[in-house]
């Protein structure tokens, strides 16, 4: 048994980084490890049954973002100061930008290459800052392993810090299961085109539009249906320059969502790894994305393409059109289960790969075994 702590500001099912948390964290109870959650908020409802011990920081919410990450890193910082909350646990996991911990999980690009890529933003104050705490995660004291969301992810981070590559890193992939096959009204002939996303510019909306009016003008039946993002969070000149047969439906439930669409489009951006693309392929309709998602390393499909975000609107829909019409299996799910256990090796490795005295500590040896070891020049 493993005594783990992970350290989230949000803790339970509340977005795709904390649902990641969260279900890992479960599935590590499950799996017979004693595991808790540092934080400063928690889904009561989602914790009760989970088994994870919740250990809750009071750091008030800061209004901007960096500085709101900061406040958590001092806080978790000073919870570690005390000497008996370190010894408690054989591996500090930590998914925030922090600097205890043994492992790191990165959720998405870096800020080191988003500055890379738009230099002028380091003229701005909060990416300045947000840079500085970056650095000093990936430097932490302890920082033993770096764990990435997908592959795409693994190779920016390396490619911005090099010296991380001589750590132990991993890619540990999202789960994706709880979708069932999309069940099709067989009355229905007209074709739906769908997109997911609440992030929609970042997840390429205004591009999704342009390809579904392509779609318009070539057949008139088509329709789309856009979820996720409320009508109050886009901008008023948007919603109104809303195609004709295109509908917004805010948040709504995914499983009903797929079963009224017949191909999914994602033009996103920049998209760490895409789980609305797995969770539609997991139901057997089509998606096609952009050659940003972190997904398109990942997954393998009949009814899959993966297109260049630098490739024209008519490409797009001439895909969205061939897609449409075919029926191909759904992708084998990955449970929760499969995340925990890539977790578990990892761990185990990390605590291996500590020297004789810091695995002696963990073991809990008694003063004079530790003073052997000590003599041993370990």
């Amino acid at each position: 048994m493993l005594r783990i702590l992970c350290i989230v500001r949000p803790f339970g099912p509340l977005g795709g980084m904390e649902r990641y948390v969260f279900e890992t964290a479960r599935e590590l109870v499950r799996r017979g490890h004693e595991v808790a959650a540092l934080c400063r908020s928690a889904d009561e409802a989602s914790v009760a049954t989970s088994g994870v011990e919740v250990i809750k920081l009071n750091p008030k919410p800061a209004k901007r973002g960096w500085h709101d990450r900061y406040v958590f890193r001092d806080a978790v910082t000073e919870f570690f100061r005390d000497p008996a909350n370190r010894r408690r646990f054989d591996i500090v996991h930590s998914h925030e930008n922090t600097i205890e911990q043994d492992v790191t999980t990165e959720h998405g690009p870096c800020t080191a290459y988003g500055l890379r890529l738009k230099p002028w933003k380091r003229l701005d104050f909060s990416a300045r800052k947000n840079l500085a705490i970056e650095k000093q995660k990936f430097h932490g004291p302890n920082l033993k392993a770096l764990v990435s969301c997908a592959q795409r992810v693994q190779d920016i981070v390396l490619r911005e810090y090099p010296h991380l590559a001589q750590k132990i890193t991993r890619v540990i992939t999202p789960a994706y299961t709880y979708l069932q096959p999309a069940t099709k009204d067989p009355a229905r002939q007209a074709r739906v085109l769908g997109f997911m996303g609440r992030d929609w510019r970042r997840k390429g909306l205004p591009k999704a539009l342009e390809i579904f009016s392509v779609l318009r003008r070539q057949d008139p039946t088509w329709s789309m249906l856009i979820a996720g993002c409320p009508a109050d969070s886009l901008p008023s000149n948007l919603v109104r320059a809303l195609p004709e047969g295109a509908q917004l439906l805010g948040r709504t439930d995914p499983q009903d969502f797929f079963n009224k669409i017949d191909v999914l489009v994602h033009p996103a951006t920049d998209e760490p790894f895409g789980m609305v693309m797995s969770e539609a392929l997991t139901c057997g309709v089509a998606a096609i994305f952009s050659d940003q998602c972190g997904a398109a390393d990942h997954l393998q499909s009949s009814g899959l393409r993966v297109l260049s975000t630098k490739a024209s609107t008519s490409e797009w829909a001439t895909a969205c059109r061939n897609l449409a019409g075919q029926t191909f299996p759904p992708i084998i799910s990955r449970p929760w289960s499969d995340l925990a256990a890539e977790h578990e090796n990892l761990y185990v490795e990390v605590l291996e790969a500590k020297s004789p005295l810091e695995r002696a500590k963990k073991l809990h040896l008694s003063a004079e075994q530790l003073a052997e070891l000590r003599d041993k020049g370990h």
